[in-house]
Parts: C-alpha cells; sequence; structure tokens
C-alpha cells in the first residue's frame, strides 16, 4: 500500500500532519498494515497565493502523482490518501476532472477525510486579513483569494463538485471514503472577536454539517397556471458514506487538533490514529460497513458525551451546550438563468406556517455568499427543531416563504410572486437530518407583463404608456 498525506489550507509546512505519518511507518513494520518503506508520502501543495485555484491544485495534485508514484502503480498497486480541511475537496475535485465517468480506473484506494470542509467554512466569509490575525489557526499567513472564496459557504464550486457527486458510488468500484471529524473546541484557541471559532457543532472551523459526505439535494421549481406551486422536481442524496465524529478533537493545534496532536507516545489511544488504521485496514465492502456502523456508533456516543460542557473561569463556572446540527443551503435562481439578488426568505411554522412560530433557539446562522447573493446558507439546530416542530400545537409543520424582488405590484412590469412552501414532519424527516447538510435550489419563474413590449400599427404620435396589462408574456 502507498499512503499519501494532503494538507488543508494555508499551510506552510509539513508537520501539520503530526506525528501520524511515522507512527503507520511504525504499524506497517509491526505487521499492522501492508505499507512498504517509503511509501509514505507527504503532499504539500500552494494555497496562500490569490492566483491558485481549487482546480489548479487537483490538476497539479494529477501531475504530482503520475510523476512521483506511476512506476509502482504500473504494478497495479493504488494508494490511499489522508487528507486535513480542505485537503478533502482538493482529492475530491481531483477524482470529479480525471475519473468521475471511469472510477474503475481511479487509482484510489482509501480516501480518508479528517475535518474536510465539503461543504465549506463558516469563517471563510471573515476575510484574508481577518482570518491571518487569528494566529493560533492561521499563524499570519493569509490565505489564497480562490481558496477563501470556494470555502465560502454557498460557493459555485464547492456546490457544482457535491452535486457532481450525488452520482458516485465509490464503494462499488472499491474506493472506501471515509470522513473523520470533531465537534470538541480548543478554549485556549477561542478567539472573542470571531465566535465562529467557537461554535457549537463544529470543531473551531468546520462543521460536523459541512464535514459530513451524507447530504441531499432537492430541487423545488414553481409551477401550475398562475405559478402558484412550488414542486419537488427532484430528491436525491448521496450514497451512505462513513461518518465518525471523534471525541475530543477540534480542528487545529498541538493539544486537541484532529491530526496536529497526534504523537509518537499518544497515537495508540489518540482517537483519529487509531481510527485511521482500522480505515486502512479495510478490503471489502462487508468491512467497509461493519466499520461505518462502529463509526455511527462512536458518533453518537461523542455526541452525547459532548452534549455539556463546563469551563471555570476565574469568576465563575460557565456551561457550553452542543446539540445536534442541520445545514441548509439555497441556491435561488430564476427560470431565466439568473441567479437572483434581492429576495427574503422566511422559515415558517406551526398550523398557520408562521416565521414567528419557530421554537426558541431553532435558528442558528445565516450567511449570504459574498459573490453569489443567490445563495444563502441556514445552520440550524436539529434536536431544538425535532422538539419543537412535534407538538401537537405546532402540529409538525415546518416551511418557508420565499419574496424575491421586484414583487407583484399594480406598478410591476417584471415580477416575482411571494411563494411559500409547506411540509409535515414526515416530509422533513425524509430530507432534513442531523449532523448533514441539505441543498436546496429554488427556481422562480420572472414573470413579464405584455405592456413591456407590444406593436401597434397606429401611426399617429402617442406617448408610450408604462401602465401594466396585468397579463403577463409566456
Amino acid at each position: 500500500m502507498i499512503v499519501i498525506f494532503v494538507h488543508g489550507w494555508s499551510v506552510t509546512h509539513t508537520n501539520t500532519f503530526g506525528e501520524l505519518p511515522q507512527w503507520l511507518e511504525k504499524q506497517s513494520k509491526e505487521g499492522s498494515l501492508n505499507i512498504h518503506v517509503g511509501n509514505i508520502y507527504l503532499g504539500h501543495y500552494i494555497s496562500f497565493d490569490d492566483t491558485v485555484t481549487v482546480d489548479d491544485i487537483a490538476r497539479a495534485f494529477n501531475h504530482a502523482v503520475h510523476d512521483t508514484i506511476a512506476s509502482k502503480m504500473r504494478t497495479g498497486e493504488r494508494f490511499a490518501c489522508i487528507t486535513h480541511s480542505t485537503g478533502g475537496p482538493i482529492v475530491r475535485k481531483w477524482m470529479d476532472l480525471y475519473y468521475k465517468n471511469n472510477l474503475t480506473q481511479c487509482p484510489l484506494s482509501h480516501l480518508i477525510m479528517l475535518a474536510p470542509a465539503n461543504h465549506g467554512s463558516a469563517l471563510a466569509q471573515l476575510g484574508k486579513s481577518r482570518l491571518s490575525r487569528i494566529k493560533s489557526f492561521f499563524e499570519g499567513i493569509e490565505p489564497g483569494q480562490h481558496i477563501l472564496d470556494w470555502l465560502e459557504l454557498g460557493s459555485d464550486q464547492s456546490w457544482q463538485l457535491n452535486e457532481s457527486w450525488l452520482d458516485y458510488d465509490c464503494t462499488a468500484h472499491g474506493i472506501y471514503c471515509f470522513v473523520l471529524t470533531g465537534q470538541a473546541i480548543d478554549r485556549q484557541l477561542y478567539d472573542a472577536l470571531n465566535s465562529y471559532t467557537g461554535e457549537a457543532g463544529s470543531d473551531g472551523v468546520v462543521r460536523v454539517t459541512a464535514a459530513n459526505m451524507n447530504y441531499s439535494l432537492l430541487k423545488l421549481h414553481q409551477e401550475g397556471t398562475n405559478g402558484e406551486n412550488l414542486v419537488v422536481s427532484k430528491m436525491t442524496r448521496t450514497k451512505p458514506i462513513a461518518l465518525g465524529i471523534l471525541p475530543g478533537c477540534a480542528h487545529s493545534g498541538k493539544r486537541m487538533g484532529i491530526i496536529r496532536s497526534i504523537t509518537l507516545n499518544n497515537a495508540a489511544s489518540h482517537p483519529a490514529a487509531t481510527w485511521v488504521l482500522r480505515c486502512l485496514q479495510v478490503k471489502t465492502q462487508a468491512a467497509y460497513d461493519n466499520l461505518a456502523t462502529d463509526l455511527t456508533k462512536l458518533s453518537k456516543k461523542t455526541q452525547e458525551n459532548e452534549h455539556l460542557e463546563y469551563v471555570k473561569t476565574l469568576i465563575y463556572k460557565r456551561e457550553f451546550i452542543t446539540n445536534r446540527y442541520s445545514m441548509i443551503i439555497f441556491r435561488l435562481i430564476d427560470d431565466r438563468g439568473n441567479h437572483l439578488e434581492d429576495y427574503d426568505l422566511y422559515l415558517t411554522a406551526g398550523p398557520k406556517y408562521s416565521e414567528f412560530a419557530l421554537p426558541p433557539g431553532f435558528f442558528v446562522d445565516r450567511q449570504q455568499n459574498q459573490h453569489n447573493r443567490g445563495k444563502l446558507t441556514y445552520f440550524l439546530d436539529y434536536d431544538v427543531m425535532e422538539s419543537g416542530i412535534n407538538t401537537p400545537k405546532m402540529q409538525g409543520n415546518l416551511g418557508f416563504r420565499i419574496q424575491a424582488h421586484p414583487g407583484i405590484s399594480a406598478q410591476a412590469l417584471a415580477y416575482y410572486r411571494t411563494l411559500d412552501f409547506h411540509s409535515s414532519l414526515a416530509d422533513i424527516n425524509k430530507i432534513l437530518h442531523p449532523n448533514e447538510t441539505i441543498m436546496v435550489e429554488i427556481r422562480l419563474q420572472r414573470r413579464v407583463d405584455k405592456a413591456v413590449a407590444q406593436l401597434t400599427n397606429n401611426l399617429i404620435p402617442v406617448k408610450i404608456n408604462a401602465k401594466p396589462t396585468g397579463f403577463k408574456v409566456d
């Protein structure tokens, strides 16, 4: 077996891998793994240059793989990849560019993603200079702008990659994918000016929902004679991919970092090291399924144990609550292919589907993508939703209302209708799951009044009337 490590964003030194590479080599010598001496490679790429994109890195990675280990792969040997943070999307993009339609030829046997930013990071919107000042994570290094753009929640690039991966069935082609992430916060690295570094449901950089490769896509299109309905035109989800939420793991740092904190002395009991070893030992579909089940049990135990955290301060003991969360990434477009920029989107609940009836604490965070204003990400407390919506008073109702501008009015020549989408708890449970992301595309009809363009054979000059007729064009 050949093993390649791929690091995350704004890394300038390969010590970011901790001593996991050395420990795996030791395990191989002791017979726990079939890795030949010299077959562990530390990959590195440039992520702090503004001109470099994720696509560029994926192409360069392809060249590096063939340039460095091509002779070994000619014998039929495949390689395993262990990634951290942005390294996960990098390798997934490489697979998408070169093997999407031919996974049987992909030389990858295992993809083990540690804290991958598969759906981005809430921190990315803070911008280059602010991120570089969070020295505990970025050591004063500004991340490259294109990489940062990819990582912003709801980016077009991450949407494209994740939509493409809905078609993947890696396990059926002998590629075993795993996501191992944490939800612990290293309070020593917390930045009081940037609350995302201490966000519940994340490891201080990446949310569990954003790391998880089990996600869904829901497409809602406006239909009906008068465009009165939002209709489900597509609903799909990924093939199951093993997810493990590891205890006590944060994104970065020598003390709690999911990979940086691994040493030769602690690796045998370190959750990330021991589970990476078990992942690398998987060779069959049955073994993969069994390990996925074990990781699910581990995730449940971790979230139960880390639900409450008490931190002593000089004055008092502070309580932190971590529930299970869900993330919704909305993509708002119209039937002319335009990305909507000016709109109001409200979540609604209760018997009357009101935006004022949402359970307290249900709504956690909202981010609008800076480069595509038609992308909106909601971060929701799944446990509060489940207990708050599933009551006789609320009747299990949850939905949303969308009003894009310009809206309908007596003066509107081009406009969008206000639309409501209603669902029951049974419907919700089909698409919204704890620790997961759902991508929701909403496509509205852009309605144009006949008065916008008319022809007449009246040759007498008259003032052009801009008053709407009330009849729309097709």
